[in-house]
């Protein structure tokens, strides 16, 4: 792959994460950190922690223990709107669209964080709210013909394939103009061509100089695209490496192999 200036810069650390649900730990003393500009995988079987560690980073849920810095930055006790501010956005494994918006409506949300959209202007039209909208609009129109959806703006997202939701939905937190994209199983219940052609926009993405993390139950996808790769287990970590290091390690081919449902 053509990567485009990768570095030995932490732009996002999580130092001793820990997050319990009724006494069971989802997450446990969790250390790792992702460089600027690689795409980093997080893989690990059904239960993992996986999704609960994203919740943790983007600040839906607050840890018991540990902290997340974004470059030097302490991050761990914001809310997510104010994560998102920072250049940290996300998309979920289930899609959360408005039946009711169409694409361009629903990615121009997404600008709001930027704009500083308040009330007041709003129905006032003032000068600045004018200037703001236009230059918002401008920024959905890029971003919808970066990500492929120009030609459907006017339809309503949730009225599209579960393709070009995935698309929608990308495109909705790369409004936010993001430095760090979390990506949580974004090619989950796509076929192998659909697959195929968000693993280009990921690449594409990521060439804009956007880091990605990425949590993908697909190997394929993962030892194409991925920079380095933490495996968890049980809301630890196991190992972490390339993918021709995790691939041979015997940590996690005991964890996928037959104990475990294989789901990353």
């Amino acid at each position: 792959m053509n990567k485009k200036n990768l570095t030995d810069t932490a732009i996002l650390t999580v130092a001793g994460l820990s997050k319990s649900f009724g006494g069971v730990k989802a997450v446990n003393d969790l250390s790792f950190s992702v460089k600027k500009n690689h795409i980093h995988a997080i893989i690990g079987p059904n239960g993992a922690g996986k999704s609960t560690l994203f919740n943790l980073i983007t600040g839906i849920i607050p840890p018991d223990e540990g902290e997340v810095r974004f470059f030097t930055t302490d991050i761990t006790s914001l809310r997510s709107d104010q994560i998102a501010k920072h250049g940290v956005s996300r998309t979920f494994q289930n899609i959360r669209l408005f039946p009711d918006m169409t694409v361009f409506e629903t990615v121009l949300i997404g600008t709001y964080l930027l704009t500083g959209a308040k009330l007041a202007p709003a129905l006032l039209r003032t000068k600045a709210f004018r200037e703001n909208e236009r230059v918002a609009k401008q920024r959905v129109e890029e971003i919808l013909k970066f990500v492929g959806l120009w030609d459907v703006r006017d339809e309503y997202a949730a009225q599209l394939s579960y393709g070009n939701q995935r698309r929608v939905e990308i495109a909705r937190a790369l409004a936010t103009q993001p430095q760090l994209l979390l990506l949580d199983e974004p090619t989950a219940g796509m076929n192998p061509k659909e697959t195929k052609e968000l693993m280009d926009l990921f690449t594409a993405v990521n060439n804009e100089g956007i880091t990605i993390l990425i949590i993908a139950h697909d190997m394929n996808l993962v030892n194409t695209l991925s920079d380095h790769i933490t495996v968890i287990n049980f809301g630890e970590k196991l190992v972490e490496g390339t993918a021709d290091v995790i691939q041979k390690h015997p940590a996690v081919i005991e964890a996928y192999m037959g104990k475990v449902k294989v789901d990353a």
